[in-house]
């Protein structure tokens, strides 16, 4: 029986695909009788969409301290930071390197450039070959002996024992009759693109008033921009401000379970509110909860708060990524249902926070009269007649001549234009998690047939792993995801050499038709 390597296929180039290969070659013994084959279309492998050379303004939402890439070394990024010469971090907007700063998230996308090509050098040092195919894919397809073939636009053909899904996030269908009108932004990324459409005096209507809205915000008034800014949600919440004074803490446990093993969101929440108790907090609604009234007093008290000092309940919320995709997976389909009606929102309100550099900016615009945040949201439409859009929220209708959609990305992967993606769902190769993304083996990360049956050929991580996982926005907890599927293949893989049905697996290169 002739024998050769194994192949792993990461279909994807940003910041997860990045953080699991590197994590993958390092899991690797010298000489492992190992593979890799990366696709990825754009020029530099490492930023991604989310991570782009873009403007200053666009602020990282995770402080530095949280950032690494690799799960085994927390402090990879800021070790990055410390080596870079500080005229070339001023140039990038960086004036000073401590673990809670928030730095522009372009210089996040070089860390992961460079995390990249010394994922390269430790591979070619140990024997491991790795080819970088600049295509998307657009078909997977397991196999009977095993592994699955591997299909790239431009014609590359290979066959992989197992293929990881790092395709990062699908476009929103949010306005799907607004897609191809001049006007409308169906993301705010690259902020610096949008900004230099737009006129400095014109009128902008943002959609949504979390994160995205925010870095949208923040790059129309460093760019210039003098013209009234409109942010509409159905809510009318801005995002909870962090406050530069937390501290890290871990949770003591998990929650108690119930007599059936499973864990509810009542004891969760207890657990949480033992948590704040013994981390010197107390339950404030206000706090917690947010002011309610006007945008402008609501970001006033936030900031007052943040400024002030620590706020234990951030630290504690912060302190469940620990263990975020043990938790939700100890929710039944009922619990994690019920959460996602009643609290996903407020969740994604308080926990993800953005930082006070951006909040001041925010708060200067809204004390000026520049800024307006509206609640009600109800529909946009284009008019002709007026060129324009038409936007309807509870204080009325509005009217601007650009449209930025910020109302984030999709996890919807049965309405997407992805060829991939859609390629898998249509012959039942993936199906849809109820609550997002695909629906995977929960030890694994594989996909889920239509049938529910486990397909080893191919697994996920990122954003389309969240009906799963949950927290998977969160570079945190992807790395640490990447370091489990990283793992679990180099003891696959890595000590023994592989074969399939007894015939020869030619490496990576040959598999090009």
């Amino acid at each position: 029986m002739s024998v050769s390597r194994a192949c792993v296929a990461i279909v994807g180039g940003g910041s997860v695909a990045v953080s699991f290969l590197y994590q993958l070659i390092d899991a690797l013994p010298d000489g492992a009788p190992l593979s890799v084959a990366l696709f990825e279309p754009a020029a530099d492998v490492g930023p991604g969409t989310a991570y782009q050379a873009d403007a200053a303004s666009n602020l990282l939402n995770i402080p530095v301290s949280r950032m690494s890439a690799v799960c085994r070394d927390p402090d990879s990024f800021l070790a990055w930071l410390r080596q870079r010469e500080p005229a070339f971090l001023a140039g990038m907007g960086v004036r000073r390197i401590d673990p809670g700063d928030f730095v522009p998230r372009p210089v996040f996308g070089l860390y992961l450039r460079d995390l990249y090509e010394a994922a390269l050098a430790r591979a070619a040092a140990r024997g491991i070959p790795v080819t970088r195919h600049a295509e998307r894919v657009v078909g997977v397809w397991p196999q009977a002996g095993g592994g699955a073939a591997v299909l790239g636009e431009r014609g590359t053909h290979l066959r992989a024992d197992r293929v990881v899904l790092c395709n990062g996030n699908l476009p929103s269908v949010a306005f799907p009759r607004l897609a191809a009108l001049p006007g409308y932004f169906n993301s705010p990324y690259p902020v610096a693109g949008m900004t230099g459409k737009i006129g400095q005096d014109d009128a902008v209507c943002i959609i949504g008033t979390s994160l995205s809205a925010i870095d949208a915000i923040a790059a129309l008034q460093a760019s210039g921009h003098r013209g009234p800014i409109h942010c509409v949600s159905r809510n009318g919440r801005l995002p909870a401000v962090r406050s530069p004074h937390n501290k890290s803490l871990r949770l003591p446990m998990l929650p108690e379970p119930e007599a059936d093993g499973r864990v509810t969101l009542d004891g969760l929440l207890d657990s949480l509110r033992r948590a704040l108790r013994e981390a010197g907090g107390i339950e404030e609604p206000n706090d917690i909860l947010g002011v309610p009234g006007p945008a402008a007093q609501a970001l006033d008290a936030e900031i007052a708060r943040s400024q002030a000092g620590p706020r234990p309940w951030q630290a504690v919320a912060a302190a469940t990524n620990d263990r975020i995709e043990h938790i939700w997976h100890a929710l039944d389909d009922a619990q994690r249902n019920r959460f996602h009606r009643d609290w996903r929102t407020l969740w994604m309100a308080r926990r993800a926070t953005f930082p006070m550099r951006n909040a001041l900016t925010l708060q200067t615009l809204l004390h000026e009269g520049r800024l307006h945040v509206h609640g009600g949201f109800r529909d946009v439409r284009f008019e002709a007649a007026r060129n324009g859009f038409v936007i309807q929220a509870a204080s009325g209708e509005l009217r601007a001549p650009w449209v930025i959609n910020a109302t984030s990305f999709s996890l919807d992967v049965a309405s997407t234009a992805d060829a991939l993606v859609r390629q898998l769902c249509e012959d039942g190769i993936a199906r849809a998690h109820g609550l997002g993304g695909f629906d995977l083996d929960f030890d694994t990360g594989c996909l889920l047939d239509t049938h529910g049956r486990r397909v080893d050929a191919v697994s996920v991580l990122g954003s389309l792993a969240a009906g799963t996982y949950f927290w998977t926005t969160s570079m945190e907890v992807n790395a640490r995801l990447a370091a489990g599927q990283a793992r679990q293949l180099a003891e696959r893989f890595g000590a023994t050499a592989h074969s399939l049905d007894g015939a020869r697996v030619p490496d990576v290169d040959a598999h090009r038709t």
